[in-house]
């Protein structure tokens, strides 16, 4: 989940990315553009609450922007909508039984070699075939100190990476160590390099915010036609997309439609075929079925969304543990979940829910009880003037803010609620919502947030999300604002557990690791675990092939298989 996110060639998460509303425009507006910007007669029009950052995949980082690029999908490898990772732009997937992955020691130092067989389906858009340079670029730029990305998780595992043969379609990787998630879907991805290596080579400080951000050229059933900020972006079929990879319709259209009831009242009007996954709540979408049942295909997905609260370590209140587990004790998730879903989306111990493999029941639990919240707000030396008053240490009252996305109404409902349980154990709460663009690619993203935020993280079900916890991964100017690590956590037990993880090929072994990482971040309690999202989403009767999945691969891994019924 973010997350996103991902700026990067890594599989944890989708940061920042992540996973909320973007509420800043009106549905008349809208309504005004597609008037004068009609669409193609049986285009598949979705309604979409964020606007993307940037579509250039080393810079991205929210899902919107993944939703939208993964339409013209080039990843050598993909999941499906059951979670089974299969070859995608590559012939197959390198195994110690096809020899294609290979384990070898050289100078003392274990190591890791894949290669790559890249398929002679996909070509760019403007019909230059998809090569191993292609993806030789990409990580160079993602593996370039100058350039501003936020995860080099992966890239920083290999040691070298290079293309082969007469037509350039092997692939070979060599890694520094045995590296457990190497195929996982996004760690190797492609750029046209014919175009954008120009532009490194030209102004390599400029790369990040140049055009092709804006219109990148796609190499898989779809290419970006058209991005009007903040009312609606094109995709149309590529027109070298042969065979497997032929779309069955030929545009898809977003419209950034920011508020959920706009959202509702363009679906009943056909103005728009879905709603996408990553723009309303499961309360939304039950009060919609409840209208429109007959009207409408309803999907909930259990998957590997993580809602949470960050808690910034660097702030000197939050720093002392003892308040973090106040606060949880404080906070009644258990009835939030029950208020908002109908007990649907199960309250989070850990980070990990039960559907994924390294799922750890065993985890401190932080049921409610504010008897104890109060306990341990004493013990921290905040006390209450009175009774009934904000609690006060050395003069200082307890106040904190809160923030999240604006305008998403599940979350602003959570926010309430938060503030008022947590008035009563002595703490004034001062909510201050941003637009999602704003609050992820500023906000989150330089860790301007002053006390606590509210999101979510979107993960996969192979590798684990050590962008969000190692030391390493902390963003600050330094760094180049590099990771995903918003808390500023830091424990070193945890980074070498998740390097052991991370060279650990034996799944039963990693899991372990994964189990004792949940039990010190359950003690430590830097980000509070709210619960575990359902994804929902709402298409109109007809539509067919919409898999949503529940993890970090959007829902259009499969664009090209869309079509309505005849």
């Amino acid at each position: 989940m973010f997350l996103t996110l991902m700026s990067n060639m890594s599989n944890r998460i989708f940061f920042a990315v992540l996973f909320s509303g973007f509420f800043l425009l009106n549905c008349t507006k809208k309504s005004q553009i597609l008037a004068s910007e009609p669409a193609t007669p049986g285009a598949i029009t979705i309604g979409l609450a964020q606007e993307p950052d940037s579509l250039f995949i080393p810079f991205r980082e929210m899902i919107a922007s993944e939703e939208v690029v993964r339409v013209g999908m080039y990843t050598l490898t993909a999941f499906d909508e059951n979670w089974n990772l299969m070859p995608w732009a590559a012939k197959e997937i390198p195994t110690l039984e096809n020899g294609k992955l290979e384990l070898f020691t050289q100078n003392g130092q274990k190591k890791m070699r894949t290669t790559w067989e890249i398929k002679d389906d996909f070509f760019w858009a403007d019909g230059k075939p998809l090569t191993a340079d292609d993806f030789v670029l990409c990580y160079q730029i993602i593996k370039d100190p100058t350039q501003e990305v936020i995860d080099r998780t992966t890239v920083e595992k290999i040691e070298s990476m290079e293309a082969r043969g007469p037509k350039r379609k092997t692939l070979v990787v060599t890694w520094k160590e045995p590296y457990a998630y190497y195929a996982n879907y996004r760690n190797h991805q492609a750029l046209p390099v014919h175009v954008v290596g120009p532009l490194y080579k030209a102004a390599p400080e400029r790369l990040k915010k140049s055009k092709f951000g804006q219109k990148p050229l796609l190499a898989g059933p779809f290419t970006i036609k058209e991005w009007a900020p903040g009312e609606y972006l094109r995709a149309e079929a590529n027109p070298y997309a042969k065979g497997w990879l032929k779309p069955k319709v030929k545009e898809i259209i977003w419209r950034i439609i920011p508020q959920t009831n706009t959202l509702e009242s363009n679906l009943v009007a056909g103005d728009i075929d879905a709603i996408s996954p990553i723009s309303l709540g499961l309360e939304q979408v039950l009060q919609i079925e409840r209208r429109f049942k007959d009207q409408f295909n309803f999907y909930y997905t259990p998957g590997l969304v993580w809602e949470h609260i960050d808690f910034n370590l660097d702030n000197p209140i939050l720093k002392d543990r003892r308040v973090r587990r106040a606060l949880a004790y404080g906070a009644n998730r258990q009835g939030i979940t029950d208020l908002l879903s109908n007990g649907k989306q199960p309250v989070a111990h850990g980070t990990e829910p039960e559907k994924s493999p390294y799922y750890n029941p065993n985890v401190r639990k932080y049921n409610f009880d504010p008897k104890q919240a109060e306990k341990l707000l004493d013990e921290a030396g905040w006390k209450r003037p009175k009774p009934g008053a904000i609690r006060e240490k050395n003069g200082e009252r307890l106040k904190l803010t809160l923030m999240t996305t604006s305008g998403n109404k599940s979350r602003e409902k959570v926010e309430q609620f938060l503030q008022s349980q947590w008035r009563n154990i002595g703490v004034d709460v001062e909510i201050h919502n941003q637009p999602a663009k704003v609050f992820f690619s500023q906000t989150m993203h330089k860790r301007k947030y002053k006390h606590m935020a509210m999101y979510a993280w979107i993960k996969d079900p192979v590798s684990l999300s050590d962008t969000i916890w190692r030391c390493d991964y902390i963003p600050k100017k330094s760094n180049g604002y590099l990771g995903q690590n918003q808390t500023g956590f830091c424990d070193p037990k945890v980074d070498e557990l998740f390097k052991k993880a991370s060279q650990e090929l034996d799944m039963k072994k990693r899991v372990k690791y994964a189990h004792q990482i949940e039990e010190i971040l359950a003690e430590e309690l830097p980000a509070l675990p709210l619960y575990f999202k359902v994804e929902v989403s709402v298409t109109k009767k007809g539509l067919k092939n919409w898999k949503p999945t529940g993890i970090l691969q959007p829902v259009t891994w499969n664009a090209k298989d869309w079509s309505f019924e005849e």
